[in-house]
């Protein structure tokens, strides 16, 4: 029989009802009291605590038959609630949800131990008025949308995550291979002239690369989350379950050697722009070639907050995402067949009026 996940919360001192971070104050807040706390505080009223709760998380190996279970539960998860001890059934990624009884956010702290320790987290910056006033504004004006995708019930959708990403710095040796070639053309009476110059073009440069993320969700499209980038690292702080409270959360399903490739490839693509923009003397490069050696590199594993709707339309998706920090937002929007067809039926039908009326004065002359 599966065993409960070991869970967390983080309860209001002069109350006891649940904190979570508020993103207005940039504090921990409790909702019933009105209370706050600042990062130090909840450090120094849970840090002990929290400190147990990590040097408890060592994952006890298990026997073959042990393993065929998990395998076989692996989907899913059952936690108990802290505050009411309901059984709840979440997915096997999640970091942190709520109870779906009382709603006490609950950070699942054994998801987070060994290697699913994030290092950093950014704080979400982005309210939940703020989402709502960056949705209405991209949506705004645009007419072909289906009905419902604006409503409230759809809005309501609106909720924020923390995002695995791996981060990944270093030094690259970078080099360029080409053929430059530099054109110029003039013309003399009736007769055009051509000259080519043809150049071997060898770059070379040392270039620094600092936290370029990879999200670290296979559920999460890679291009949508690239979309909303960059997020600002000033902003970033040493990972603590405390911001988890009342923000849903997930461990990542893509290793960091997976993410690597991505990340190395982004690199690629950053060192052969750069190089290219030392060659703008010629006319055009022919046969280029780009090699790139990291001489050191170093990874993080970070947690990054994100604004999430989703939508479904005729059976395919639609996101829509926020940077939770900075605000910057990407959409995919569906189109609504039956506004499509009204606007194309009263345009063809105002056409047909337009040609009649001219054939009948056409005629009448």
């Amino acid at each position: 029989m599966e065993q409960p996940v070991q869970t967390v919360t983080y309860q209001c001192p002069n109350c006891n009802a649940p904190l979570e971070f508020d993103a207005h104050s940039g504090k921990f807040k409790c909702f019933y009291c009105d209370s706050t706390f600042t990062d130090e505080e909840i450090k120094e009223i849970f840090g002990k605590r929290d400190e147990k709760v990590d040097l408890e998380q060592n994952e006890p190996e298990l026997n073959e038959e042990q393993e065929m279970q998990e395998e076989f539960t692996g989907q899913s998860a059952l936690y108990n609630c802290p505050n009411c001890g309901a059984g709840v059934i979440c997915d096997s990624l999640t970091s942190s949800t709520r109870c779906h009884f009382c709603h006490t956010p609950v950070v699942l702290s054994g998801r987070l131990s060994g290697e699913f320790k994030p290092d950093v987290l950014i704080p979400f910056s982005v309210t939940k008025e703020q989402a709502r006033s960056k949705f209405d504004e991209f949506t705004k004006g645009k007419f072909f949308l289906p009905r419902d995708f604006t409503s409230e019930a759809q809005i309501s959708n609106l909720s924020q995550l923390y995002v695995p990403y791996w981060l990944k710095s270093g030094i690259v040796d970078a080099n360029m291979d080409a053929l430059g070639k530099v054109i110029r053309s003039w013309s003399s009476g009736d007769t055009h002239y051509t000259n080519t110059k043809e150049y071997r073009v060898e770059r070379t440069s040392e270039l620094a690369f600092i936290r370029v993320p990879c999200d670290g969700s296979k559920r999460i499209d890679d291009a949508l989350m690239e979309s909303i980038e960059p997020f600002n690292y000033t902003g970033i702080k040493p990972f603590s379950m405390s911001y988890l409270s009342g923000t849903p959360a997930e461990k990542y399903d893509v290793n960091k050697e997976e993410a690597a490739k991505r990340i190395d490839e982004r690199v690629r693509q950053a060192a052969d722009a750069e190089l290219r923009r030392t060659a703008e003397v010629y006319t055009r490069l022919e046969n280029v070639r780009i090699s790139t050696n990291y001489r050191s590199a170093q990874y993080v594993y970070a947690l990054l907050p994100v604004w999430f709707l989703n939508y479904q339309y005729k059976g395919k998706d639609f996101s829509f995402v926020i940077n939770g920090q900075t605000g910057l937002t990407f959409g995919q929007l569906p189109v609504s067949s039956g506004k499509l067809f009204l606007v194309s039926a009263a345009i063809f039908i105002a056409i047909l009026l337009i040609v009649t009326f001219l054939g009948g004065v056409c005629f009448g002359g």
